[in-house]
Parts: C-alpha cells; structure tokens; sequence
C-alpha cells in the first residue's frame, strides 16, 4: 500500500464522516475454495476476489441501511475499466452510491461513463467543495478525531489491527472476510459462534483484545439493523415471532426449522438434550433488539462510536467516548453500545470483566457526570445484569 494510497484512503473516510457515515477502511473479499495438490488430495484454500477501500454505512429513521463506497486509486490510468467493476461491487454491497478518489486528472470519457453507471468522479479538491456542502456539530477534523483522517494513524490501524495471536485467526478471518460474504441474517449467529470458539483466548486486559469486541459491536450493529429493518417491514407489532424468523432466513426457514425439531421428538421422544430451535441468548437478543429499535436516531451515533475505540484502541492511544467526542458525545447511544457489548460477552461465554472493560470506555465518564446532577438530568437506559 503506497503512501499515496493511505493519503487517498485517509481523505475518503473523512468525507465520510462528514457526510454522517461510519466507516471502515479496508474491506477483504474472499472464499473458500477446493486446493488440489500434486498428490491429489484436495484441501480448502482461499480465492481472493478484491478488497473495498473504503466502505460508509448510516442509516435511515425506518433502519434501512444505507451504503457509499469509494475507491482509492493513484493513477488515472485505467480509470475506464475500473468504473465497471466499481458498479459491480456497489451492487454486490448494495449500495446507494459509489465514487471513485483519484490523485490525477479524470479523463473526460470516464466523467462520462461515470456518469451513465451512476458513480461519482472525484479529485482531493472535489472532496473539499464536497465537504462544504454538509453541515457538521462540531469539527471532527481537530482534536483526538482528527486520527481518523491522518494517514500514518490509518497505516498503524491496519497493520496493528492483522497482527494477532495465531488462535484468533479463525475469529479475525471471519471479522474481515467472511462477514461480508454471508446471507446478513447468517451473521446474528455467526457472530456469536465464532467469538465463543475463542473466548478462553480472548483477555479483557489486553487492549487488542478488547479492540477486536469493539469491532465486533460495529458488525453487530449492521447486523441488528438488517434485522430490524426485516421486523419493521413484515410485522412490527409482533417483534418475537418476526425476529425468530429472521433467524432463520424467513418464515419458510423458521417453520422448517419447527417441523424437523418436532419429527425429532416423534422419533426419539421428548428428550431435554435435543434442546429448543432457537439458540439460548435469544431471549438476551430479544430483549438487545428491543432497544435498539426504540433509539432509531441514536444507531449512527453507537456506530462511530464502536469505530472510534476501535481505531483508538489498536493503534495504542484509547481515548473514551467522552474525552473524544467531548460535549457532543450522547449518552443514549454510548449506552447503545454497551448493550451490544453485554450481549456479546453473555451470549459467547466471553468473560465477564469483558463487559466492565467495554463500559469504561462508553459508559462510566457519563455515570459518574450524573452523580452531581440532579434525577432524570442524565439518563441510560436501564441496566443489565
């Protein structure tokens, strides 16, 4: 990755965020594939189809979720060709627009063609008049934020954020691959499957560890929202049996699911060891969802969030919510992600101080704020135990 590269990358997250986007910088996309040696035995490898270089999701009132993806390229050469496969990864994110970031001239054609795939074409100054056109609260380009956007902090995220103990491999492969390419639902139970295959790796006192939570409370997000958005649309005022479905793929999955549990029981009798079709932290996820569906406004909040003590905790210089986001941070999405987190922790069997660890950072500056207010001044939501 060249220097010009980062620069490029650095700028296309800022215009993100200025836009009201949460980021993320670097996205792999891979799958397994059938290897066969010389001595014909076939075993699994891995094919690399192309990576993201920066991908932007918000969301709307009603959690649709909403997609801009950019491409960070150097050299204006082959600018032609790269729009078409621009448009097909778009389409393969689902996203509601796409630009490609180029450090040289744009030729004339390529506007053109740009302009029929529906892409936008820009130059680092085409990002600055950009970023005039949205008004922000308060300017994230100064102060702690500010390393979002710096190119060299960005290098160390990346760098840093791949170098972990060779027993989380499994965990971080799916983190920053294999999420991308699942069916969304797959991925509320994905996620929690492959975080409890490493729990007795995983130490809360390690801040890269806890770096690895926080990002997986950013996926979780966009996997809660997908989820939601399915429950808003087929019945909102029966959120228990619609989620359950969306488990499942749908109701067709669900009531498969239903029919083959209760042949089962035909066949070997009502046997406790066979267990219910919904996993045991549903009714944990239930109730997460609950929340979240309650505090729509706050989702793009919870999300920068998960993103910022990430970035700030893998690059060594974990600063909490309210010492970054100072006044302009808000205590119900801070407590969005604490939620996430305790869910995470319960549902994998991750350990316990996990949680206390993830909340020093989102929740405990706004806590001890409230003791010197007076009732109902500050309030985050009930707590979980």
């Amino acid at each position: 990755m060249s220097e010009l590269d980062l620069e490029l990358k650095a700028l296309g997250r800022r215009l993100l965020w200025t836009m009201g986007f949460s980021t993320r910088v670097d996205v792999q996309m891979r799958s397994y594939v059938p290897v066969r040696s010389r001595g014909g035995r076939t075993s699994a490898g891995f094919e690399s189809y192309t990576d993201l270089d920066v991908l932007g999701i918000a969301f709307s009132p009603g959690f649709q979720t909403q997609r801009v993806v950019i491409d960070c390229k150097t050299t204006k050469s082959g600018s032609t060709e790269r729009m078409f496969w621009l448009r097909g990864l778009a389409d393969f994110f689902e996203a509601d627009m796409a630009y490609m970031l180029r450090s040289k001239a744009v030729t004339d054609s390529a506007r053109q063609l740009a302009f029929r795939l529906k892409l936008g074409a820009l130059l680092p100054v085409d990002v600055e008049e950009m970023e005039k056109l949205h008004r922000v609260p308060f300017d994230f380009r100064q102060g702690p934020l500010a390393q979002l956007f710096d190119p060299p902090s960005v290098a160390l995220q990346l760098e840093k954020g791949r170098q972990v103990d060779s027993r989380l491999q499994p965990l971080m492969e799916y983190l920053e691959f294999d999420y991308w390419v699942y069916d969304p639902y797959r991925n509320i139970s994905q996620m929690v499957a492959h975080l409890a295959d490493v729990r007795n790796f995983l130490n809360p006192n390690n801040p890269r560890h806890l770096a690895i939570l926080f990002d997986c409370i950013w996926l979780y997000l966009v996997t809660c929202a997908k989820a939601i958005e399915y429950v808003r649309v087929t019945h909102i005022s029966d959120v228990d049996q619609n989620l359950q479905a969306y488990l499942f793929g749908g109701q067709v999955g669900l009531r498969e699911k239903q029919h083959l549990a209760a042949q089962m029981r035909d066949f070997v009798g009502s046997d406790p060891s066979l267990g219910s079709v919904l996993p045991d932290w549903y009714p944990r996820l239930l109730e997460l969802v609950g929340r979240l569906i309650r505090n729509p406004s706050m989702f793009a909040a919870a999300m920068r969030y998960s993103e910022w003590m990430n970035f700030s905790l893998t690059i060594d210089a974990p600063l909490s919510i309210r010492d970054a986001f100072g006044k302009f941070s808000q205590p119900t999405a801070a407590k969005l992600v604490a939620d996430v987190a305790g869910f995470l922790v319960a549902a994998a069997g991750l350990k316990p101080s996990f949680r206390q660890a993830a909340r020093s950072f989102v929740i405990d500056d706004f806590l001890v704020e409230s003791q010197d207010q007076l009732p109902g001044q500050l309030s985050l939501g009930d707590s979980e135990e």
